[in-house]
């Protein structure tokens, strides 16, 4: 049984995803993740109308250590990683983008850092110097900002989706209950409500290689809704009285 699943949805990403097997199968080769047994990686297919699933039967069909997952429609971040946590069989659940922005080589950093600070959940940070100081990089920040505020928190990378922790932890977060446009950015805020000990590690953060964002290149769309999903995440996660 593995003992390390690495979810990774996919939404259009046909044209990259030998690339981003090939480099998480060599991240999980590092020494330091035979202490947590053999690994899986699960590709989630969020209803791609680019060849995505076909990309991934062929990748499925030369490795059993892969496993697959399908949405007949788009669904979204947060029911992706739902779907990948549902059919894993690892105890300990890394979360990253296919895009290789997040880079595989950083899941053993990630593991190393989960068992020597023993956190609940560990969290690849963007690094600033990585990225571009343009209207996305700005929107991101503050939104960052306003999270901290709004919460509570201290993180410097709130709403980064590179993270590693026991598969319960994940079930825990994904237990929300209201509608949101994208829960995937409350994700530590989650976390956080519910009293678990977070901690950031910085990660590289590069530019996508092949395909393009399904947020867009400015992202003005999502980081809006994700502003008209605050009073919600409020009511669900108020802030902790101390």
């Amino acid at each position: 049984m593995p003992g390390l699943s690495v979810l990774v949805p996919c939404l259009n990403e046909a044209a990259g995803l030998d690339r981003l097997v090939a480099q998480v199968q060599a991240a999980l080769q590092a020494p330091i993740l035979a202490e947590a047994g053999p690994s899986e990686l699960i590709l989630v297919d969020d209803g791609s109308g680019d060849g995505t699933w076909e990309a991934i039967e062929h990748l499925r069909g030369s490795d059993p250590r892969i496993g697959a997952v399908r949405h007949a429609r788009n669904r979204g971040i947060p029911a992706a990683w739902a779907s990948g946590l549902a059919a894993a069989r690892g105890e300990w659940i890394c979360v990253i983008d296919a895009d290789l922005q997040y880079e595989p080589a950083e899941i053993s950093r990630l593991w190393e850092a989960l068992r020597r600070t023993n956190a609940d959940i560990v969290q690849g940070a963007r690094a600033h110097d990585d990225r571009r100081r343009d209207l996305r990089f700005l929107l991101s920040r503050g939104l960052c900002v306003l999270l901290n505020a709004a919460f509570g928190m201290s993180l410097r990378d709130n709403k980064s989706g590179f993270f590693l922790c026991h598969r319960r932890v994940l079930a825990t977060l994904l237990g929300f209950r209201r509608r949101y446009r994208h829960w995937q950015c409350f994700v530590m805020v989650a976390a956080h409500h519910h009293g678990y000990r977070i901690h950031e590690m910085e990660t590289p953060f590069r530019p996508r290689h092949v395909g393009r964002s399904a947020f867009g290149r400015l992202a003005l769309g999502p980081s809006l809704a994700v502003m008209l999903d605050l009073p919600t995440a409020l009511r669900e996660y108020p802030p902790l009285r101390r």
